[in-house]
C-alpha cells in the first residue's frame, strides 16, 4: 500500500500509474510531474528502483512553484503480470516518495535496445492510439451459411463496449482497443454463443458459431394393418430381463457419488434441521443516526405495481434505501466461459443506478475470505467499479466462511426500513470453508430481515436447484445469469423487487 505521508514540498502528480496489457505495438513508459510547493529550490537526490525500470529526469533541481518530470520506462521484454514500487528522493523532506507501476506483458518486445529509458523527444503511450479494426462472423454451425441480424455483444473488463448486428454477409466490421474481450453473438431461434480471448492488431478476425436448439421429432404412425393369419412370435428366452437389467443408464445432471466421495462438497437438505436449533438468535443493532443531519423530503406518492413502474425509475419516493453486502466468488471455476465478465457486468450496471444513500459492501472469497470494499454510498461510482474491475481468480471456494464474514459487514451499515440484503455470486457449491452457515442465513433472516439472495453464474441445473434450496432460508431469490442481457438487467431488478416500497400491490403484478 502506498502512503502519502513522505509527501511533502515535492507533490507528484500521480503515485500509481497502470499501464494495462502490453503489446508490441504499445509503449512501455509514463511521465510523473513533480511540483516544488516550498519557497526554496529543491534537488533530486536518488532514484531507488527494481531493475527492470528504467528512467530520466527532466532536470535534479526544482525551483520554487516550478515542475520537473522523471519517465519511468518498464522492461517489456519479459511476459506476464508485474507490479514495481519505486522510491524518489528530494533534498526535502528526505523520506521517499513511492510511485508504483503495475501493468500485464502480453507480447514481449524481444529486443535489448528497449531497454532504454526514451529521450523526451518521444511522445509517452497515453497519447498513442491502440485501436484496430475487427471483424467479427456469425455463422450456422451445421451449413456455415453466414447469419444476419444477429446481435453483437463486445465486453471488457466487465464493461459493455459495444453493440451491432450483423450484415447481410453475417460480419461486423469496428474499431476497439487492444484488451481481452468477452463477445457474444445470438439470434432467435439459435442458442447463444461467445468468444473469449486477446484481440490486437494481428488477432483481428473472430468467428462465432450459432446452433438451432434441437427438437425431437415425434415418431411416424403408421396405420396398424391387419392380417388374415398373422405370423407367430416365438416366445422372448426365460434370461432377456436380466439382459436388460445389465444397461446402465446415466443422468448427466446427477453428480456421480464415487467422484465426489473425497471432496468435502456441501449440499444441504433444507429440511433436516440444525443440531443448534433453538440457538439464541442474532440480534443486530441498528447504526446510529447522527441527530443533526437534516430530515430527508421525500415526495409522496399513490401505490402503483411494480411492473407498471418505467425501468428508469429508482427513486426514494418507491424505492427503500439499500444496503447491500455482495459475496463475489473469484475462485478458479469462474475464469472461462465469460463468467467473470458477466458478474462484473451485472455489478457496474447496478452501480450504475444507485443513489448516494445506498450502501455497499463487497467481500471476495477463493481459497481464502478477504474484505475488499466497506460501506461505501452509492454516488462512489467509480470507487466501486475499480474495485469490480479489479478482480481475478484463483484458488477453491471457501464460500460458507464468507457468509458469516458478509453478515458482520451487513451489521455496521444497517439501515432501518431499508433493504438490507446480503448477495452472493457464483457459479457453485462450495468444497471448503465453514458448514454452519445456513443457521447464520436463517437467524439473520427471522431477527432483523435480512435477505439472502444468490446469482447463479452460468450454473448447471443440479447447482441452480441446491441454490434455491439455500435461499429459501434466508427469503431470497436464485437469479440465473447466462448471457450478457441476462447481466444487464436481473440483479437491478432483484434489488428494485426487494427495496420496493408498495409490497401488497406486488400480487397485482
Amino acid at each position: 500500500m502506498i502512503s502519502f505521508l513522505s509527501i511533502g514540498q515535492i507533490k507528484p502528480d500521480k503515485q500509481r500509474h497502470n499501464f494495462g496489457d502490453l503489446y508490441k505495438e504499445s509503449t512501455a513508459y509514463i511521465d510523473i510531474n513533480f511540483t516544488n510547493t516550498s519557497e526554496k529550490p529543491q534537488y533530486l537526490l536518488t532514484v531507488e528502483k527494481p531493475r527492470d525500470v528504467y528512467y530520466i529526469y527532466s532536470s535534479k533541481k526544482v525551483m520554487p512553484d516550478s515542475t520537473m518530470t522523471i519517465r519511468f520506462k518498464v522492461n517489456n521484454n519479459i511476459k506476464g503480470r508485474f507490479t514495481y514500487n519505486v522510491d524518489v528522493y528530494f533534498s526535502n523532506p528526505r523520506a521517499a516518495i513511492p510511485i508504483q507501476l503495475n501493468g500485464n506483458v502480453k507480447q514481449a518486445e524481444m529486443s535489448s535496445s528497449l531497454t532504454a529509458c526514451p529521450d523526451f523527444n518521444n511522445t509517452p503511450s497515453s497519447y498513442i492510439s491502440t485501436s484496430f479494426l475487427v471483424t467479427i462472423k456469425v455463422l450456422d454451425s451445421l451449413t456455415r451459411e453466414p447469419l444476419k441480424n444477429s446481435k453483437i455483444y463486445l465486453v471488457e473488463n466487465g464493461e459493455l463496449v459495444g453493440t451491432a448486428m450483423t450484415n447481410s454477409s453475417g460480419i461486423v466490421k469496428t474499431k476497439i482497443p487492444l484488451g481481452y474481450y468477452y463477445i457474444t453473438a445470438q439470434r432467435e431461434p439459435y442458442k447463444s454463443n461467445y468468444h473469449e480471448g486477446y484481440l490486437n492488431f494481428k488477432r483481428n478476425y473472430v468467428e462465432i458459431e450459432l446452433q438451432k436448439p434441437y427438437v425431437e421429432t415425434p415418431p411416424e404412425v403408421v396405420d396398424e394393418i391387419v392380417q388374415d393369419n398373422p405370423p407367430q412370435i416365438p416366445n422372448p428366452p426365460n434370461n432377456i430381463e436380466d439382459e436388460d437389467e445389465d444397461v446402465i443408464v446415466i443422468d448427466p445432471n446427477v453428480p456421480d457419488e464415487d467422484e465426489d466421495e473425497d471432496e468435502d462438497v456441501i449440499v444441504i437438505d433444507p429440511n433436516v434441521p440444525d443440531e443448534d436449533e433453538d440457538a439464541e438468535v442474532v440480534v443486530v443493532d441498528p447504526p446510529e443516526v447522527p441527530k443533526d443531519d437534516p430530515p430527508v423530503d421525500i415526495p409522496s406518492v399513490d401505490p402503483v405495481p411494480l411492473a407498471e413502474l418505467p425501468d428508469t425509475v429508482f427513486t426514494e419516493s418507491y424505492f427503500k434505501y439499500n444496503n447491500i453486502t455482495f459475496i463475489l466468488d473469484v475462485s478458479s471455476s469462474m475464469n472461462g466461459m465469460g463468467k467473470m465478465d458477466l458478474m462484473k457486468m451485472s455489478m457496474i450496471e447496478l452501480t450504475n443506478i444507485l443513489r448516494p444513500n445506498d450502501m455497499v459492501s463487497m467481500i471476495k472469497y477463493s481459497s481464502e475470505v478477504e474484505t475488499i470494499l466497506t460501506n461505501t454510498h452509492g454516488d462512489q461510482k467509480d470507487e466501486i467499479i475499480e474495485v469490480v474491475q479489479d478482480l481475478r481468480t484463483f484458488g477453491m471456494t471457501a464460500g460458507g466462511n464468507a457468509i458469516k464474514s458478509a453478515y458482520k459487514l451487513n451489521k455496521k451499515s444497517y439501515i432501518p426500513d431499508g433493504n438490507n440484503q446480503v448477495i452472493m455470486i457464483t457459479d457453485g457449491v462450495f468444497n471448503k470453508g465453514d458448514k454452519d452457515y445456513l443457521k447464520t442465513i436463517r437467524n439473520y433472516y427471522k431477527s432483523k430481515g435480512v435477505k439472502f439472495s444468490v446469482v447463479g453464474i452460468k450454473t448447471s441445473d443440479y447447482i441452480t436447484k441446491h441454490m434455491k434450496d439455500i435461499v429459501e432460508q434466508g427469503g431470497g431469490d436464485f437469479i440465473r445469469i447466462l448471457d450478457v442481457e441476462d447481466a444487464q438487467n436481473k440483479l437491478i431488478e432483484e434489488i428494485k423487487k426487494n427495496s420496493f416500497k408498495f409490497s401488497e400491490t406486488k400480487e397485482t403484478e
